[in-house]
């Protein structure tokens, strides 16, 4: 019984984020406390306790180390959840099972140990309840403002540009005209792009690429036409 005790400390503290391996090891435990109660009860002279308690018990271990080892497969946990639920109402049963024992001293020490499984079951069904199986959403994507230049004027020949921007091969931003010295602000998600850069006709006149990766990037056509 100070084992179960243990447990139960353990349970109340140590259990708060349980991953599934924990979770098994301590349905592993409180098996190993209930085939063992079973294991006691049937050796005992009393009747109510060999017939009617010891078997009760001994089923609720093999259920207990069947959730154990669900834990440990691909099973998900609101499946688990539901079948600790049942054996919470297994445990809870068990207790009510010790008033069978006519011998008192056995009678109190099965019903004790009986209700340290239960309390121990029900406070695994709080992290299994409080668990979810989904996945955790994914980020948002990081995005940045960035400016993207017509430099042009900087050049001996000046150019009016469309800038096209694509990634993986899908256009995601089509400027209308820039004129030189001028830009315009875009926002994209982080990653690295392609830039086309063509004349009022449609005519591509030159491209490179963007690494959009922090905040502020720029990227400037600089001179399109050979002099």
């Amino acid at each position: 019984m100070k084992l179960l005790a243990i447990l139960l400390v353990m349970l109340a503290t140590g259990l708060a984020h349980a991953d599934r391996p924990a979770l098994a090891d301590a349905f592993t435990k409180l098996s190993a406390s209930a085939a063992a109660l079973g294991k006691t009860a049937k050796a005992s002279d009393d009747r109510g306790a060999r017939k009617r308690f010891a078997p009760a018990a001994t089923e609720l271990g093999d259920d207990l180390a069947a959730l154990a080892r669900r834990l440990g497969k691909d099973v998900p946990l609101k499946t688990i959840a539901g079948d600790a639920a049942e054996a919470d109402k297994a445990a809870a049963k068990l207790v009510e099972l010790a008033d069978e024992v006519e011998d008192k001293e056995e009678r109190k020490t099965m019903r004790a140990q009986a209700s340290l499984i239960e309390q121990g079951i029900a406070a695994l069904r709080k992290q299994l309840d409080a668990k979810d199986d989904a996945p955790a959403a994914p980020a948002a994507p990081q995005r940045f403002t960035g400016h993207l230049l017509n430099t042009s004027d900087t050049c001996s020949w000046s150019e009016n540009l469309k800038f096209i921007v694509s990634a993986n091969g899908t256009q995601v931003f089509a400027s209308q005209i820039v004129f030189p010295g001028k830009d315009l602000s875009l926002v994209v998600e982080k990653g690295r792009y392609l830039v086309q850069l063509l004349d009022t006709s449609g005519k591509l006149m030159a491209q490179g690429n963007l690494d959009a990766n922090r905040e502020g990037w720029i990227f400037k056509s600089g001179c399109v036409n050979k002099d």
